[in-house]
């Protein structure tokens, strides 16, 4: 092989090593950088804040404005008929809405079927407003999952989020940030 040879095939080689040195150096951090999302990076981070308004119909074809019950603590549940934590929680729900008269609950009936959620609301005593959502105010209180609420202070700041079934006891804990 002569020596113009050797020094072709030498430079080919030592290429071929660094472009082979990138492509593994690429795809170790790649692969790296695209771990598996975790729960933090899924759901959006609370904010305490003011409540987003709500102005809408409720199930029973009622306009609804948020607005008009700024002066009182608001428990806003987020919820659908096919929902089975939301079903789980309702009868929580309402007994703290019977024990606690001075707090407002509203219902928030999130992309589901108006008859449905008028047919469950009713099968359940459901006695508080709940507004007809297809997506824009969950998307405005950036609401992760169902069910989700939200405590609603006085002065219509959003004080805690409560991710997933609540209790009549779980709420009868965050009552106090309620009515501070």
């Amino acid at each position: 092989m002569s020596r113009r040879a050797k020094a072709i095939l030498a430079a080919l080689i030592v290429a071929a090593t660094v472009l082979l040195g990138v492509g593994v150096y690429g795809v170790t951090q790649q692969s790296s950088s695209s771990a598996a999302p975790t729960e933090e990076s899924l759901i959006p981070q609370f904010e305490a804040g003011p409540a987003p308004p709500i102005v809408g119909t409720t199930l029973e074809g009622k306009p609804f404005d948020l607005a008009s019950y700024r002066g009182t603590p608001v428990v806003l549940n987020f919820w659908a008929s096919w929902c089975g934590p939301c079903r789980r929680e309702l009868s929580s729900i309402a007994a703290f809405a019977k024990a606690h008269p001075e707090v407002q609950v509203i219902g928030v009936d999130y992309q589901d079927s108006a008859k449905d959620a008028r047919a469950f609301a009713r099968q359940h005593q459901a006695t508080w407003p709940s507004v007809i959502d297809d997506g824009p105010i969950g998307a405005a209180y950036k609401v992760p999952g169902l069910p989700s609420t939200f405590l609603i202070d006085r002065q219509g700041r959003i004080v805690e989020r409560v991710l997933g079934e609540v209790t009549e006891q779980s709420l009868e804990e965050h009552l106090k940030a309620l009515t501070a």
